[in-house]
């Protein structure tokens, strides 16, 4: 009897292992989807959003060249990771240009091969940092009401405002200007006209 009772106990925590390594797993899979940054030369910087279910995974990049003709570049794609490294296929852009990302502890590592008409070149190749859990994309508000602010922080609140239920717009090239708890984004009413500025991640969520 004793010896069922440990075995019993020995069997509770090999599942118990099982599922925390699982759960962390699914943490850690999670933890990846964001935006990253790599600075580049003379200014110029790299964005890549990145969104991961499963092994499915979607990108969009840009790229500030902060030259006088305010060149830029930019990439979208989807692919499906193997050995924690993704090649991205576009159906949007160049078909000759082939972007490599690989994940490795909690950063990506990023190859632009033959992307020049992408305006992605290899200055831009290395690893990216993470600088925010949000990615590019439409967002809802889903607080009764959330205002803008100027500023990230709290006491720069405007008197412009959106409802629960509007879809606000987080552009790749403004989020660099976006913080950790806060987003830049734009929001554009029924005549068409624009409103921009920052509003708390906590007041919004991502539409999927």
């Amino acid at each position: 009897m004793r010896f069922l009772f440990i075995n019993n106990i020995a069997q509770s925590y090999k599942w118990v292992a099982v599922w925390f390594s699982v759960l962390c797993s699914s943490l850690a899979a999670n933890a990846q989807n964001g935006t990253y940054e790599k600075k580049a030369s003379q200014g110029a910087y790299g964005i890549i959003s990145l969104q991961k279910k499963g092994n499915q995974v979607t990108a969009e990049i840009f790229t500030w060249w902060n030259t006088a003709s305010a060149q830029t570049g930019s990439y979208y794609g989807t692919g499906v990771l193997k050995n924690n490294t993704v090649v991205l296929r576009s159906e949007e852009n160049d078909p000759g240009c082939k972007v490599s990302l690989s994940m490795v502890q909690g950063k990506i590592k990023a190859v632009y091969n033959n992307c020049s008409t992408d305006h992605l070149t290899e200055d831009f190749n290395g690893v990216y940092n993470k600088i925010t859990d949000a990615v590019a994309g439409d967002y809802r508000v889903k607080v009764p009401k959330a205002y803008f602010y100027k500023t990230p922080n709290a006491s720069s609140k405007l008197k412009t405002y959106v409802l629960k239920g509007d879809k606000v717009r987080l552009d790749i090239d403004r989020i660099g200007a976006s913080k950790q708890n806060w987003l830049y984004v734009y929001f554009t009413n029924k005549a068409g006209k624009e409103t921009s500025g920052f509003i708390p991640i906590t007041e919004l969520m991502r539409v999927e």
